[in-house]
């Protein structure tokens, strides 16, 4: 993609205008999941107007279809990164102190990364995460085999397996969060608009924001959040008519198979649960009162094929990978009486967050990260600051410029 200089040289010209519009102080989003609805509730809040546009209903799409662990003790290659991805779960704590966990939907449960020490490069990564999570004064401690054992009773875990126990981590009832998000941005003045599609940008000859056209009319603003997830790209194609977005966008599309199963009582996981990359699973106590199961290995079955077949013997695979921590979970639990799901995730080519305007506009703010349900406060919090003051140093080396093209 080469690079255009302003926004105009990639906007349809059917939407530019030559005049400005009658501006307002709206800020529209375009996006319904959680990382919209976050950034809505996170203008009004700050005293700002905000318009947010989903085209279907809140939640829907990959907020909806989320293993919904917000964490920050994944995130130990890159402190930078992890700092904002703590500066995440640190929001989710305020929210919880202002309106009560039930409300937002979250459960502090806290996690444990459990690796044996037959698994040599797993023990050693294991290591280096607590080094690291140590370093950056992220929660964590460390529990040997007599320590674990006593932490999860009602679980079979290899007899030389330890741990790490991180309790800031939380499971968010992902859904729950975004529709709440929204009606207290609601009750604050902001428009909240379902099944209202964006249909294109609106911009001046200078490549100034002027608005959206959607399935409803105009409306004008001087900002606009494209918060799109995994369709970002396409949807960047759609609204300026510049189709090299959609092919060339930096950001793949990643899909992820999760179970959930009906409620178990009693529920013999009361935290997070994930491992090594080694036969890797991850599960957690699902909000239904289930348990909620994904492994990056099994996501391979439904890579390419997302056929009900494929997705039943991605389900019958996990089943059987969460038996050997849960052993009576067969005898608990039928296949068919779960729910199959598949997450398309939005994942920038160098496995960080973009967030941050788009180069050579005025106006238009693009965000896309992976790591969505943990970081929404976060990036809630520097659009705020972003919009305001035309700057937000916490985003700092995570626009789209660090990509050739942009």
């Amino acid at each position: 993609m080469s690079r255009a200089n302003k926004l105009s040289d990639w906007l349809d010209p059917d939407h530019r205008m030559t005049q400005r519009a009658a501006m307002t102080q709206e800020i529209i989003i375009i996006g319904g999941g959680i990382i919209g609805c976050s950034i809505a509730y996170a203008l009004t809040r700050a005293g700002l107007r905000a318009t947010l546009l989903e085209q279907g209903t809140l939640a829907e799409g990959t907020t909806g279809n989320s293993f919904a662990w917000a964490n920050a003790s994944s995130k130990t290659t890159n402190a930078a990164y992890h700092r904002l991805n703590a500066a995440g779960v640190a929001g989710y704590q305020a929210l919880i102190a202002e309106y009560g966990a039930e409300q937002i939907g979250i459960r502090q449960t806290g996690a444990l990364q459990v690796v044996s020490r037959s698994d040599a490069a797993g023990f050693r990564a294991m290591q280096d995460d607590f080094a690291a999570l140590t370093r950056f004064g992220y929660p964590c401690e460390w529990l040997d085999g007599a320590a674990l054992q006593a932490e999860t009773p009602a679980l079979s875990l290899p007899a030389d397996a330890e741990a790490l126990l991180l309790p800031s981590d939380m499971v968010v009832d992902a859904p729950k969060a975004a529709r709440t998000f929204a009606e207290l941005a609601r009750l604050a003045g902001a428009n909240i608009r379902e099944n209202c599609p964006a249909q294109a940008l609106i911009a001046d000859d200078d490549g100034a924001i002027q608005g959206v056209e959607t399935s409803n009319g105009s409306i004008h603003a001087a900002n606009v959040i494209l918060a799109a997830g995994a369709d970002t790209g396409s949807l960047l194609a759609q609204l300026t008519g510049f189709d090299g977005f959609s092919t060339r966008f930096p950001l793949r599309q990643v899909p992820g198979l999760l179970l959930t199963t009906p409620p178990i009582a009693p529920n013999p996981l009361t935290r997070v649960i994930y491992g090594s990359t080694t036969n890797e699973l991850h599960m957690l106590p699902a909000p239904n009162g289930g348990i909620r199961i994904g492994s990056d290995d099994v996501d391979g079955i439904i890579w390419e094929d997302r056929s009900p077949s494929a997705m039943q013997r991605g389900g019958t695979a996990l089943l059987k990978r969460a038996a050997q921590v849960i052993p009576d979970l067969p005898t608990r639990v039928r296949l068919e009486d779960c729910h199959l799901q598949i997450g398309v995730r939005p994942y920038p080519e160098d496995g960080l967050t973009i967030a941050g305007p788009l180069p050579g506009s005025d106006g238009l703010i693009i965000v896309a990260t992976h790591s969505g349900i943990t970081l929404a406060p976060a990036i809630a919090a520097h659009m705020v600051d972003l919009v305001k003051t035309g700057a937000a140093p916490g985003l700092t080396g995570y626009g789209l410029s660090r990509f050739p093209g942009f």
